[in-house]
């Protein structure tokens, strides 16, 4: 991992220099269509029963507070964007407004978020100051039953600030879900014992996320699956390291390669969750091409959680010359994009799939 954080901060440096200016590239609408993607929702059933259940039994009295909890990598946010998807959850909420908070938030680009999900934005509306933004959201959300999703919250002191923008009278049957990986303020949020506490998968889940994500709907061969339960068994249960190990072997299928990868795997086991998912994401680099690795790295260049418009990042490493042909460089860029979410290193945002954020 040493030396991705090496090669990440090089491409930092170069990539803050580029201006917009630059890019003269025009892309058709095509390149809205370009990635393919297939929900990795697999052995989590029970969280999710449960967690519809929380969200639509009827109460008569302000909203409630669910929070959803766990280490970084265990699914929380995938489970939430499940939920928050979910058709009957459509027809259940009046509004619905979805705002990633993460480590290094903006209050104020936290409000707009939620705002342009509960009003018709224009250019007037984000020229306001925090305190209006904070009252237009409010009023946006009086008497109406309401869905709110703060995801990747870290602190205490920044719920305090962004639950007082919710309003708690006439909203009856209202919710407001988060996803933490701090216990502390899962209890301090969380007044009626709604937390949802997110595990480890079990053998068998490990087993059908693995399959899903590596082969999808492809007859397994006998001695993959042998391989392939040994790997997936080494991951010990955490859904981020056995998507991006499956991700690395998705486009393999020669039985030594897999193997090669298992060896590996085995060799990463250690009692830090942390530690081991480092180590599986540094072995998915070293599969890498050069160009690969200098478009993955170029992520960093973004802030936490970002959401990026793909023609926007792919004129971006056109403009730096990360790719490698004469030809067809938007093809190219096409092909690299794919292939990073293939391999599950980028997520594509669900409210656009103009739109990718890096997931680690």
């Amino acid at each position: 991992m040493d030396r991705i954080w090496t090669g990440s901060t090089k491409i930092q440096d170069k990539g803050k220099r580029v201006s917009k200016e630059s890019l003269v590239h025009d892309f058709s609408s095509s390149t809205n269509d370009v990635l393919k993607v297939k929900s990795n929702m697999v052995g989590r059933d029970d969280q999710m029963k449960r967690l519809l259940k929380d969200l639509t039994r009827s109460c008569s009295d302000e909203p409630k507070v669910i929070p959803i909890v766990g280490m970084g990598g265990i699914g929380k946010t995938t489970l939430a964007k499940e939920v928050y998807n979910h058709k009957p959850i459509l027809c259940h909420f009046d509004v619905h407004a979805w705002a990633t908070v993460s480590q290094q938030h903006n209050k104020k680009e936290i409000l707009l978020g939620l705002l342009h999900s509960t009003i018709k934005m224009d250019d007037t509306v984000k020229m306001k100051s925090e305190a209006e933004l904070a009252d237009k959201l409010q009023k946006s959300l009086k008497r109406k039953r309401y869905l709110i999703v703060l995801d990747d919250i870290w602190s205490c002191e920044v719920w305090d600030g962004l639950t007082q923008c919710f309003p708690t009278e006439d909203n009856a049957g209202s919710r407001i879900l988060l996803t933490t990986r701090n216990n502390e303020l899962a209890c301090y949020a969380d007044t009626e014992n709604l937390s949802l506490w997110m595990n480890f998968m079990d053998q068998d889940e490990s087993w059908s996320f693995f399959k899903s994500a590596a082969f999808s709907s492809e007859a397994l061969p006998y001695e993959f699956e042998t391989v392939g339960k040994q790997i997936a068994d080494e991951c010990h249960g955490l859904p981020l390291t056995i998507v991006v190990v499956a991700g690395l072997l998705k486009s393999k299928r020669a039985i030594e390669d897999w193997e090669s990868v298992a060896k590996d795997v085995t060799s990463f086991v250690t009692n830090n969750p942390d530690e081991q998912c480092s180590r599986v994401l540094g072995l998915s680099y070293s599969h890498f091409t050069s160009d690969l690795k200098t478009c993955l790295l170029y992520f960093g260049t973004f802030p936490e959680d970002t959401e990026i418009p793909v023609k926007h990042l792919m004129r971006l490493w056109m403009a730096e010359g990360f790719l490698n042909s004469e030809k067809d460089l938007e093809g190219e860029a096409e092909k690299c994009l794919q292939d990073l979410v293939d391999r599950c290193l980028v997520l594509v945002s669900k409210r656009s799939r103009d739109h990718v954020r890096f997931m680690i």
